[in-house]
């Protein structure tokens, strides 16, 4: 039997339509019945708690994170025209990191007017409390009163396995009456060298406001060995009460 030209052009229409569908079957089929789920896949699947996070991936899902909370900050002058400004900020996440988190720091003076702002991004370790210190920062002929700090977009947080950070303790730590050197002893306890080790030094007077601040990078600390670390400053700081020096590993 001789099909008619309209029954030919209708039994194109069901071949495409049928050949369509196979292949959306086919990209279902694969998308959710073969295909392994990954943390990097673009959707939710297996055992997710959102798309490419929780549940067992890294990332920190953004409703399940908690904000850094920024426990205080403050400049002080550490030469003519020349500021340091010191954020530091609790790390809520156990466990978890977020690498280059932006932020911003405005500096006011008696006037609440603005003397200079600056942007820049700050990574955020495993640990509870993270200096962020922003050294050589030129007000010209004012002085600064007031600091703030603030985040200026949310942390992309991912757990960090504790294997996977360095095995680094401080000891021998050393300041002096008039806060002009603070030194300590960093000491690599783990089986491999550690590398890019970023140590921050924060000097405190009674009153517990911070009056200097300086970050050392460790390039290298073979394992089983120690590295000095000193910071130094050039104007005394009266009434010095204490050093907080702080760890902050690579991830």
């Amino acid at each position: 039997m001789t099909l008619s030209w309209s029954g030919r052009r209708q039994l194109l229409y069901y071949a495409v339509g049928i050949f369509l569908a196979t292949i959306l079957l086919f990209v279902l089929w694969d998308t959710f019945l073969t295909r392994q789920p990954t943390c990097q896949d673009g959707i939710q699947n297996g055992a997710e708690t959102g798309v490419d996070c929780g549940g067992s991936c890294a990332n920190i899902c953004l409703d399940e994170a908690r904000a850094p909370n920024i426990l205080w900050a403050r400049a002080f002058e550490t030469s003519p025209q020349t500021y340091t400004a010191v954020a530091y900020v609790e790390n809520r996440n156990q466990g978890a990191g977020a690498h280059a988190v932006p932020y911003t720091v405005r500096l006011y003076d008696e006037q609440n007017e603005l003397v200079v702002e600056r942007e820049g991004t700050a990574d955020l370790p495993p640990v509870p409390q993270v200096p962020v210190i922003l050294p050589n920062i030129d007000v010209g002929n004012r002085t600064v009163a007031r600091t703030i700090f603030v985040f200026t977009a949310s942390p992309q947080w991912e757990r960090v396995r504790a294997e996977a950070l360095p095995q680094v303790r401080i000891t021998e730590q050393a300041l002096t009456a008039d806060g002009t050197r603070l030194s300590t002893l960093i000491v690599n306890e783990g089986l491999s060298e550690v590398r890019n080790l970023r140590v921050a030094g924060v000097v405190f007077d009674a009153a517990g406001v911070a009056r200097a601040a300086s970050v050392a990078l460790l390039e290298r600390i073979p394992a089983g060995t120690s590295q000095p670390v000193v910071f130094t400053w050039a104007g005394a700081t009266s009434n010095v009460a204490r050093a907080e020096i702080t760890i902050l590993p690579s991830f």
